[in-house]
């Protein structure tokens, strides 16, 4: 079982308290931010776009704790009015929070003088200055009637039945709010408001996209329809919405903006199947989402971004627009399981995750060195990794197992691990066994080996501390622990003359002991291959090997290394030159790490010409060991020559000879064999194939009437002697 820890972060949300904030001139009022996620920043900025800092004598702002921050403002002006601003940030992230502020101060007159005097047929110019916050509606009245210029400087005014004048107002409208966000989405709303003036008094409607709004399930107005509230929010209700005020003096305008952010979400992304050494898997994930979400990919704790992830271009990760690949190069069977898209704006995030099947073949794990004893069970353990599942089968000697003769073998198989138990019977039963594991991909073999475990070496005795009655032995551990654990030490003792005690300690499952280390120096002077082979394994299996070196005279380490528990050696490249170093190697088991194996070796001097590591590190020439070559073997060929013509009397040192220096060839002799004749003639430079074997023939004698035949105490002559072994040269002529 293996478990997964993902890492998901939270947009940051921003939350302003109260939502709006009246206050009369003079008074003073504060406001919280609270911030939901973590922000680093918090800041205040006022209508002017200016940011609030923290020595301003009219306006405070105070950092509560690290998610709030409170803006309060003292002894307010008309100047103090408008929209204060709460920005929350994180790194890239970034959201915000408005509040607006409505300063209230009564209505005063500055400026009305009583009277204001004027020649008749003048222009009149009336002066009625007045202060107060919102600004105020100033109504002019005529003899208890309402005054309305027109464009042209005349009043409006509507003629009555019984002749009397009565003046209507143009509507006015004053936007509380020309641009408004909201959320599409979680259930929440958006409310649109304009304030109406004029006389009569006008009425209020909404349109949107020249549709006329009404109160329903969608929307809801108040009773004069200054507000529209739009319910549940969605993505299709962005857009302009008007304000319409309309009296019997005409019809006025405003425009609302309505701006809809839309959490992110995840509407593809699928599971994918690949197999072990394709060219490369893409994984495709798409979101939507208003700010455009960014999307990241993770697997296990590893995050990608953008662009090439690793050194060797094996991942990549491109995006665009509302779409991002996640392409896996050279698929290998670890890049199998669970992937995790993210995708983040400033409203929200989504996450979801998908799974990449590998199908690969067989991959065999397992120590493939186990020790036991005659008389004593042991488990050897072939770990199979395959997908889809694969099928174990036991061979020895090409058979399979178990035989109908092996009756002391067992085998044992769960979903990942075939145990093939093993009781041995004699030296036999020691040796090779074959583990197949076979799917669909194709199959993998791997050898283990059945080894006799022997009595461990003696400890060696370091110390003996006596004292009054007792005494402390402090002793080594066993050069060699036979392939096993030791699982109990036994100490004996005794005074002269006496028969000897004993005393026995178990040995409880702990850390490995060190790994004794050998090194060999590469060619090149400044490598280094180190091997180790692991002592006590402390009566549990080993996890893995942990690696760390230095040079011997700085103090800082090399990162560490880590390789897995059936390595054998690593290999440390471009040293310094000329530089001690001290290697440690730890074993570490499910209990604990062992004590470092220690190596200190020196590296070469720098040579004043590094050898080529292409021409094997020889300083020779390709050339000139080609040439080496064909003069030892010219010579090999003279002096086979030189036998041939001194023992056979050929090759061609003869040929020369008797066609050159006239010496006679070995054709020119002639000699009687037996009865008859055999000559031949030998041309050095042609020679015909001959076959030379030796028969059992009938001597003369033998043929009948001749002497009698010899026994065995008859003495042979030279020439009976020649007949009992007759040497016949049978010739072919070359084609």
């Amino acid at each position: 079982t293996s478990l997964s820890i993902y890492l998901i972060y939270t947009a940051i949300q921003v939350e302003i308290t109260p939502p709006q904030g009246e206050i009369s001139v003079g008074d003073s009022k504060f406001f919280i931010c609270e911030v939901v996620g973590d922000a680093k920043d918090i800041d205040w900025y006022a209508p002017s776009g200016e940011k609030i800092l923290p020595n301003r004598a009219d306006i405070f702002v105070s950092r509560s704790d690290e998610a709030t921050s409170t803006l309060t403002i003292y002894h307010a002006t008309v100047d103090s009015a408008g929209i204060y601003k709460c920005v929350a940030k994180d790194g890239d992230k970034e959201a915000q929070a408005t509040v607006q502020v409505k300063i209230f101060q009564k209505i005063t007159f500055k400026s009305a003088p009583n009277p204001q005097e004027f020649i008749e047929g003048d222009d009149a110019d009336i002066v009625c200055d007045v202060v107060s916050s919102p600004p105020p509606t100033i109504i002019w009245k005529h003899k208890g009637s309402k005054i309305q210029p027109a464009k042209d400087g005349e009043s409006v005014q509507k003629k009555r039945k019984r002749g009397e004048k009565t003046p209507h107002l143009l509507p006015t409208i004053r936007v509380r709010h020309p641009e408004v966000n909201a959320t599409a989405d979680v259930g929440k709303s958006a409310l649109l408001a304009c304030d109406a003036d004029g006389f009569p008094e006008p009425t209020v409607t909404w349109a949107h996209n020249g549709v006329v709004l009404e109160d329903g399930d969608k929307y809801s107005l108040n009773d004069d329809g200054s507000e529209l509230l739009i319910k549940h929010v969605t993505k299709v209700d962005e857009g302009d919405y008007t304000c319409i005020a309309k009296n019997k003096a005409g019809e006025k305008t405003e425009e609302v903006s309505l701006s809809v952010f839309v959490q992110p979400n995840i509407t593809y992304l699928s599971n994918q199947t690949a197999s072990e050494f394709d060219d490369q898997v893409t994984l495709t994930c798409q979101a939507s989402g208003d700010p455009t979400p960014t999307i990241s990919w993770s697997f296990g704790n590893k995050v990608f971004t953008e662009g090439e992830q690793s050194v060797d271009r094996n991942v990549v990760v491109r995006s665009h627009a509302r779409v991002s690949s996640l392409t896996l190069k050279n698929v290998q069977f670890t890049y199998a399981g669970q992937y995790l898209c993210t995708a983040s704006n400033s409203i929200g995030q989504d996450a979801r995750h998908m799974y990449l099947e590998v199908r690969y073949t067989p991959k065999i794990l397992g120590s493939v060195t186990v020790y036991t004893w005659e008389g004593n069970p042991a488990n050897i353990s072939c770990e199979v990794e395959a997908h889809p599942g694969a099928s174990v089968v036991w061979f020895r000697d090409g058979f399979q197992l178990p035989t109908a003769n092996s009756t002391n073998m067992k085998i044992y198989n769960t979903p990942s691990v075939s145990y093939l138990e093993i009781t041995p019977d004699s030296q036999n039963d020691f040796g090779s066994y074959n583990c197949t594991a076979t799917n669909v991909m194709g199959s993998e073999s791997k050898e283990f080996l059945l080894i006799q475990a022997e009595v461990p070496s003696s400890p060696v005795i370091q110390q003996v501390e006596p004292f009054s009655s007792t005494a402390v032995v402090k002793f080594e551990e066993p050069d060699s622990m036979g392939g096993v654990p030791i699982i109990k030490y036994r100490v004996e003792w005794r005074l002269p003359g006496q028969d000897w005690t004993g005393k026995e300690e178990d040995v409880e499952d702990g850390e490995p002991s060190a790994p004794k280390l050998q090194a060999k120096v590469h060619s090149l002077g400044n490598s280094l291959k180190i091997n180790w082979i692991t002592q006590d394994n402390g009566g549990s299996k080993i996890k893995h090997y942990l690696i760390r070196y230095k040079a011997k005279r700085v103090s800082d380490w090399k990162p560490e290394l880590r390789l897995p528990s059936d390595s054998t050696y690593i290999v440390l490249n471009s040293l310094e030159w000329n530089t001690e170093y001290e290697v440690h190697v730890v074993a570490e088991n499910e209990q604990g790490k062992s004590k470092p194996g220690i190596l200190t070796f020196k590296t070469d001097t720098e040579p004043t010409t590094v050898p080529d590591p292409m021409d094997g590190g020889s300083g020779m020439g390709t050339g000139a060991i080609v040439g080496i070559l064909i003069v030892v073997f010219f010579l090999l060929l003279v002096g086979v020559d030189v036998i041939c013509y001194f023992l056979n009397k050929c090759g061609l040192l003869m040929c020369i000879a008797v066609n050159f220096c006239g010496k006679a060839g070995p054709g020119a002799k002639s000699k009687d064999i037996e009865e008859g004749k055999a000559a031949f003639t030998k041309d050095e430079c042609k020679e015909p194939i001959v076959e030379v074997r030796t028969e059992e023939e009938n001597t003369p004698n033998q043929e009948g009437g001749g002497a009698t035949e010899p026994n065995e105490t008859t003495p042979l002559t030279e020439p009976e002697a020649l007949a009992r072994h007759k040497a016949v040269l049978l010739v072919r002529e070359p084609h």
